[in-house]
């Protein structure tokens, strides 16, 4: 037998994909939410507050799940989809993506710095944060993106201080 995942928002009717209502709904509230500034991880709390489930075997969304969502162009029309999304929304939410992410390293450039700075060669020590201090610092992050108590995000960056003490002398 075979099982294939039907896209978000999607429904298979006389053998043509078309748009699935309210999940269709639920994709345009991603996309304007996405472009009102709010987070991956802002939409996906909202969705997962709002019990509104992924698929039937995987309900919670989470932010990996909201981006690929925002980043597929079927939901423009490709590969034979029906349009969700106009490609106007789909490329203004493109731009906004890669504006956020311009500035940032990729994950494998960073290693790729870590092991030159710590090369015996170079004679570089670097520090290393621990998985205590990156919880800290994501966590400092999340609060940033949705400030609703400065005494927490306060809170957040002495622990983090506290942390990088404890841990460095």
């Amino acid at each position: 037998m075979y099982n294939c995942r039907i896209l978000y928002g999607y429904v298979i009717q006389n053998g043509e994909m078309i748009e699935e209502t309210k999940e269709a709904i639920t994709v345009k509230r991603i996309f304007a939410s996405y472009l009102e500034g709010l987070s991956y991880q802002t939409i996906d709390e909202m969705l997962n507050e709002e019990k509104s489930p992924y698929s039937q075997g995987a309900t919670e969304w989470n932010k990996h799940k909201v981006k690929r969502l925002l980043e597929n162009p079927r939901y423009i029309g490709e590969k034979e989809y029906s349009v969700i999304i106009e490609k106007e929304i789909f490329e203004a939410v493109q731009q906004l993506i890669q504006s956020k992410t311009a500035g940032h390293t990729s994950r494998k450039a960073k290693e790729e710095i870590w092991s030159y700075i710590n090369n015996e060669e170079t004679g570089l020590i670097a520090y290393t944060p621990s998985a205590e201090i990156m919880k800290i610092d994501n966590a400092i992050n999340r609060a940033l993106e949705n400030v609703k108590q400065p005494e927490e995000i306060i809170n957040l960056i002495l622990q983090g201080f506290t942390a990088r003490y404890n841990c460095c002398g």
